[in-house]
């Protein structure tokens, strides 16, 4: 049926899927109770899909719905109208001006938007991660690497140059193996973080990473960027919209401070963002007030700031190298000796109030240095955000707890309320999705409905 050849065209995105993942993170200068055994993490990042399919897939579904790809073209600027919005657009090729006209302007242009960067004052990210890598396509030595397994997170060394640097590798199809090498880094502007020292680095230690011969190595493409992160203490205090304007995945920037990535973001709340597009769009909720629900913030990832934060060495300030090694020994450790669902859960931002309570309980008692670590990454001020990030969380999950029955209640109301009253549906909708995602429960069953006729 439907599912089979859903099933079916997702399995062909596949290029490799892996038997398993490791997480382990250099020990050897660590105190004894800051080493820990490998992480193994089998459902983490285990496929890697086929891109360049992906993304003809995609082009050919929204085709086939109507719509139109437009090649080569440079946004320029938006005309918000009282019943649409015009766009204005130049051609790169034939530097000829386009200009489009909609409902609704989603804006899907990244970190670098020029609108998310208006709507929230040009404010600067929390924090980056400059990471340099590149696609190698053969030239290891067999037994170097087996294509079945990922390395998901891996440092091989302590702070150097005041970077904690991280290896990620993740085969592809056939002999492709993907490197990346990264570090988490303070927005400032003495120490911008540069991506050419970078790639030094990387040119120099990877054969102490993975043993090679440099000269050997097929070289496919290099991948490199700074992948930013923004520290939200409250679901509001980033504006993702304005009338007949919303902004999705890095553009929004209500990703995860420690994963990183707006599009991750964007796929975990998928099922939450296009219903409540779908929504909006269907009964013309095209306000700032209404489209500004439409928002992938999560609580329970947004108090991860502060792991993130003890992973930045301050600019100009000397830690012991093994500090952050230190630290990052400590939780993956528990997560490596707690049942495998824990780190599951952890890991994919769905770690609930009490897992996550939990383990930082633990891991204080595991290590009683470590709020004294955590303080060499962080001022008095940012220990009080941190402090009112987590009593935002504690409340929220109070409040998810005490209304656990609302979702429910609300798809039972819907045929009714949803035709007659439809703003105060979309409100109840918002809310719904927030009380379950927002504490690391997404609703799974998620399908689109066809609209209601009221009667």
């Amino acid at each position: 049926g439907v599912h089979t050849c859903a099933r079916q065209i997702l399995e062909n995105l596949i290029a490799r899927e892996y038997k398993d993942g490791f997480n382990k993170f250099f020990d050897a200068n660590n105190p004894d109770f800051c080493q820990a055994k490998i992480l193994h993490t089998p459902t983490v990042l285990n496929l890697a899909l086929d891109s360049e399919k992906l993304l003809s897939l995609c082009g050919a579904k929204l085709q086939e719905a109507g719509g139109t790809i437009v090649d080569e073209t440079e946004f320029i600027k938006a005309d918000i109208e009282p019943e649409k919005v015009v766009i204005y657009t130049q051609n790169l090729s034939t530097k000829t001006e386009q200009i489009f006209c909609g409902r609704l302007l989603i804006d899907a242009m990244g970190t670098a938007s020029p609108i998310a960067w208006q709507l929230n004052g040009k404010r600067a990210f929390d924090s980056v991660c400059p990471t340099v890598g590149a696609v190698i396509d053969g030239g290891f030595e067999e037994g170097v690497w087996d294509s079945n397994y990922g390395d998901v997170l891996n440092s091989h060394g302590d702070i150097s140059r005041g970077r904690q640097l991280i290896w990620e590798l993740f085969p592809g199809a056939d002999n492709e193996l993907t490197f990346y090498l990264f570090h988490y880094h303070q927005v400032h502007p003495e120490n911008p973080g540069s991506l050419l020292e970078m790639y030094e680095d990387f040119f120099t230690i990877l054969p102490e990473y993975r043993r090679c011969d440099m000269e050997k190595l097929v070289w496919k493409k290099a991948t490199f960027g700074y992948i930013p992160g923004h520290f939200s203490i409250r679901g509001s205090d980033r504006q993702v919209a304005f009338d007949r304007l919303v902004c999705i995945g890095d553009a929004a920037s209500l990703q995860s401070p420690l994963v990183f990535t707006g599009f991750g973001s964007l796929v975990r709340n998928l099922p939450r963002l296009t219903e409540l597009l779908d929504t909006a769009l269907k009964y013309d909720l095209l306000d700032a007030d209404n489209l500004n629900k439409i928002r992938a913030y999560q609580s329970n990832i947004a108090i991860t700031w502060l792991f993130s934060k003890g992973m930045m060495v301050p600019t100009g300030k000397f830690l012991p190298p093994q500090k952050i090694n230190s630290i990052l020994n400590t939780f993956f450790g528990l997560l490596a000796e707690s049942p495998p669902e824990v780190a599951e859960t952890f890991i994919k931002d769905r770690a609930d109030w009490w897992i996550f309570t939990k383990l930082a309980l633990k891991a204080a008692r595991q290590n009683p240095y470590l709020l004294l670590w955590i303080l060499d990454f962080i001022n008095f001020q940012e220990a009080l955000l941190w402090t009112s990030s987590y009593i935002n969380f504690t409340l929220f999950s109070l409040v998810s707890w005490l209304l656990g029955w609302f979702p429910s209640f609300a798809r039972w109301i819907q045929p009714w309320l949803e035709p007659r009253y439809p703003s105060l549906w979309f409100w109840i909708l918002a809310n719904s999705y927030a009380l379950t995602y927002n504490v690391g429960k997404p609703q799974m069953n998620f399908k689109l409905q066809k609209s209601f006729q009221s009667g």
